[in-house]
This record gives C-alpha cells, structure tokens and sequence, in this order.
C-alpha cells in the first residue's frame, strides 16, 4: 500500500448519508436541489471540503414496511456515514431516531412529527406539527367557522396533530361536532368508506371541515369532496402537499390548505430561479418542495462549517450551534436553529402559511394570527 502524506493533499470529501424513503416524484427532485446547492457552497468559497453524496432509497411506510428504512439508515451508518440526511416520512423519523443515538450518527430529517428528535436527531418538520394545526384553527376562527366537522387519517403524527387542534380549538372557541378516521393507506372500499363519511358529517350541519392527512388517501378525499360537497368551506393540513401533483391537483379545487409556500419569501423565489438555470428541462418545483428540501442541505452545510472536529459527534455539536439561519420554508423571517436541548429547526410564526387552489392555481390565502 503506497502512504501517503495528509497534510499535503487536499481534503477527502465528507461522506453523508441520504435516505430518500419518498416517492421518486419526491427524491428526484431533492437530489438536484442537493446538488445545485452543493455546487453553490463550493462556488463561494465558504466551504473548502466536498461532500460525498451515498444514496439509499427504502421501500418504507406507509405501504411499506419501517424495518425497510431502519435497515437503510444502519447500512449508511456501516459504509462509514458522517451523518444521514432524511427521511421524511413521518413514522420513519420517529422509528430511527432511537437507532440514531444508539449508533450516535447524526439524523437530520424532515418528518412532520415532534416526536422524531433525540440527543442525535434533528428536524426541520415538513408539515411542522404543531405550526400546521393552529394554523388551520387561525382560518377557521378568522372566517367564522365556529362549527366543523373534522376527518383524520391514522398515521401516529396525525393522532399528534388532532391532539394539538383539539386544544387550539377549545381555545379559539370552535366547537368538532364530529369527526370520521380513515386508514393511513389506500384500501379497495375508500369511496365506500367517504360515502358513508359524507352521510354522517352531513346531518350535522356544519360551517367547515378540516382534514388531517399524511398522502395519497388525503387527496381522494379532497377529490370526493370537491366533487359531493363543493359548497362546504374546507380546510387541510399540509396533506395539501397533494395539490402540487399534477395528477391530483384537479381535486383540490376549492380548497385551502397549509404550506410552507409563501410568495414573501425571498430566498425562496430567488432559488427557484436559480433552479430554473441550472436545470432547464426540469419542471419547476413548488415552492413547498423548493424550501423543504433547500433548508436540509444549506443547514446541513453550515453545521458541518461550524463542526469543531470532523467527526460525528463534531457534526452534532456544529448543528446546535446554527443560529438564525434565514429559511426558505415559510414566511419571509422564518428562520432555522438548533441548541442542545432543541432539535426542532424551524423557527417563527409563519412556519407554515395557508394557499389556496383557485382555477388550477395554488394562491396565497392567509398567514396565522394568533389566538
């Protein structure tokens, strides 16, 4: 073996994890947001070391198993991972979080839920429970919609997220006359099932529904009401995600949803036209996706810059020390930071904001106002 001498040589890229446990129509998009931004940080100098990029892509929840995703993470952590990116599925997250700290490797991932964060994983919350569920009880209680109906699916973060509307709504003075869960994953009966859910939400005249989701069952639901009772307000929580599929956007006509778009955010629409140049035969993805997948590297990259030693405890100890890093997720002054007893990174009111699906068109509603 020919020695070599390593104060002479240029540094050997980081090699990070990815564990990309969505739907390529999720991950695709992710991988050329990772890399522009990559190639932006080795552009402008502030980032001296290379990033070496090993990819996994676990068939998990919900139609898959966990286990598939578990098994991922720990082969990232055995082929010599500095730190694992993702998941995003909400029970991924809080399933690795506890193998996170057991092989003491940083896990920086974007599941909705609060319940996914330990002394080695980090969340910057794509559909940030609880953000999400005051945020749609501020549209209900700004429109006067004092009597709802509310539907649910039941994924273990959207048992969370009711939790937390229940008591948003106890103190916004909105009273749930009832409410319908559906499974977590599609099942050949679902339009019996929103028939019969339609029939018992209905005799109890309501001002609104809310729905609370987690994937592709949402966006039948949205399509049934759209199509039965379109003249019923609406409201979902970031389930609304959906909206932004050409192959279901049709059904969310009329309804209003949470986002972490907004028009606002400056760093948001200046990196998808960044976007837009670098990959000019990719369709332009939403700004939702933009900033979700935007925060996870960029915050990922000034952690490993404020790393006191390159190793993977060095990589925890830089994350709680970014601060006050301008996000382009949510609102123009949302911004991202980590301590050592707070691993949620998504920080302000305007974490998520609510848009509309109006002609086809996802447009700014409405931001939160506090109650």
């Amino acid at each position: 073996m020919t020695r070599r001498d390593q104060y002479k040589e240029l540094a050997e890229p980081l090699k990070v994890g990815v564990l990309l446990d969505n739907p390529p129509r999720y991950t695709d998009l992710a991988e050329l947001i990772y890399d522009l931004i990559l190639e932006q940080y080795k552009a402008s100098g502030r980032f001296e070391r290379g990033v070496e990029l090993v990819k996994v892509y676990p068939y998990g929840p919900p139609a898959g198993f966990i286990q598939n995703s578990i098994d991922a993470f720990h082969d990232l952590c055995d082929r010599g991972c500095i730190a694992v990116l993702g998941g995003h599925h909400a029970d991924d997250c809080i399933s690795i979080a506890p193998h996170a700290d057991k092989r003491e490797v940083v896990f920086l991932n974007t599941g909705a839920t609060t319940h996914s964060m330990s002394k080695w994983s980090f969340s910057l919350s794509w559909g940030s429970i609880p953000h999400d569920v005051y945020t749609v009880a501020s549209w209900l209680k700004k429109n006067g919609h004092k009597r709802i109906v509310m539907t649910w699916d039941r994924a273990d973060h959207i048992v969370e997220g009711v939790e937390h509307f229940r008591n948003a709504c106890r103190r916004a003075g909105i009273k749930i006359l009832y409410d319908v869960r559906f499974p977590q994953t599609l099942v050949p009966n679902l339009q019996d099932l929103f028939g019969e859910a339609h029939q018992e939400l209905a005799q109890v005249r309501p001002d609104a529904l809310a729905h609370f989701g987690s994937g592709a069952m949402s966006y039948k639901w949205a399509d049934y009401i759209t199509k039965h009772w379109s003249d019923l307000p609406r409201v979902m929580n970031d389930a609304f995600h959906g909206a932004t599929n050409p192959d279901a956007a049709s059904g969310f006509e009329g309804w209003v949803g949470t986002t972490h778009w907004d028009d606002d955010n400056v760093i948001n629409a200046r990196f998808r036209k960044q976007f837009a140049a670098r990959y000019p035969d990719s369709r332009l993805p939403s700004g939702e996706m933009t900033g979700i997948f935007h925060d996870m590297m960029t915050t990922f990259l000034e952690g490993v810059m404020l790393a006191p030693i390159m190793n993977r405890d060095g990589i925890r100890r830089g994350l709680e020390m970014v601060q006050m890093l301008p996000s382009a997720s949510g609102g123009p002054r949302t911004c991202i930071g980590f301590s050592p007893h707070n691993h949620r990174g998504l920080q302000g009111a305007d974490v998520m904001v609510l848009r509309r699906m109006k002609g086809g068109t996802l447009m700014m509603e409405d931001r939160l106002e506090l109650f």
